[in-house]
């Protein structure tokens, strides 16, 4: 058995089968926290073109999630620690279900990264670039679950 077939089944086993019961997990958010600093470090690597270790905050993804019009996705009454931890969940949960791959959600990340960045020089938007690229991932993610849904049901 691959290592995602085994996180797959221990998922299955913790009765994660859905967006909904992923982002109440905080032990998803653990291995959601790696994840995301994987992917800003790889995507801040991509823009600066040099190795990066970069971290991000709890804030910058509960900005992400709340700018990506999906903050319904959280549970009600957390607080910015709470939705990054949220946002983290999803992230190893997509991850794990084969629905983001690495790479290309850490070009994402450098796409929109540099795209905020230009907009902002030329005073066209007011949202720190980390915040948007985040928000795109997960407009993105959302997107590619409801097709995987729309798929299944029919």
């Amino acid at each position: 058995m691959d290592v995602l077939s085994k996180l797959q089944y221990l998922l299955d086993s913790c009765g994660v089968n859905s967006v909904e019961s992923a982002v109440r997990r905080k032990d998803l958010a653990k291995l959601g926290d790696s994840l995301t600093n994987l992917l800003y470090s790889l995507a801040e690597s991509l823009v600066t073109n040099r190795f990066s270790g970069g971290k991000v905050s709890g804030k910058t993804l509960a900005a992400a999630l709340r700018l990506s019009n999906l903050r319904h996705l959280a549970p009600s009454r957390l607080d910015a620690h709470g939705l990054g931890d949220s946002v983290e969940a999803l992230i190893a949960y997509n991850w794990i279900r084969g629905k983001l791959n690495i790479l290309e959600a850490a070009t994402l990340l450098a796409r929109e990264i540099e795209q905020a960045a230009e907009n902002m020089e030329i005073g066209q938007i007011q949202i720190k670039p980390v915040v948007a690229a985040f928000a795109a991932l997960l407009r993105d993610m959302h997107l590619k679950e409801q097709a995987a849904s729309t798929r299944e049901s029919q």
